[in-house]
């Protein structure tokens, strides 16, 4: 290959290799990966009809328990996840398991 067409496609290359990575820079904005998580206490209500207590702060974080509208919640700690989303972490003062409720079920007291 000629020294022109090596240089030709290296160049190519090198300007795909930059699409690309602005292309996924800009598919995943680095506010998107913040959460932020601060110690809280305080007591929640039940606001859905029934809503699941998961292990992670996330939709996709395994089903531990689940609580029906009107039970009262303690949570030491609310976490606001890399989606926005405010989750609260209850624990087993009225028999509920140790996990994550969404702040979109339950109300605070």
């Amino acid at each position: 290959m000629r020294a022109s067409a090596v240089h030709r496609v290296s160049t190519l290359a090198a300007g795909i290799g930059l699409t690309l990575a602005a292309a996924f820079s800009a598919a995943t904005p680095a506010s998107a990966a913040a959460h932020t998580c601060r110690e809280a206490g305080g007591s929640l209500y039940v606001t859905a009809t029934s809503a699941p207590v998961r292990t992670a702060y996330y939709e996709t974080g395994r089903v531990v328990d689940t609580v029906h509208r009107g039970e009262r919640l303690n949570f030491t700690k609310s976490c606001t996840n890399s989606k926005g989303n405010l989750w609260y972490w209850v624990d087993r003062t009225y028999g509920v398991n140790k996990g994550w409720i969404y702040s979109g079920n339950a109300a605070r007291i």
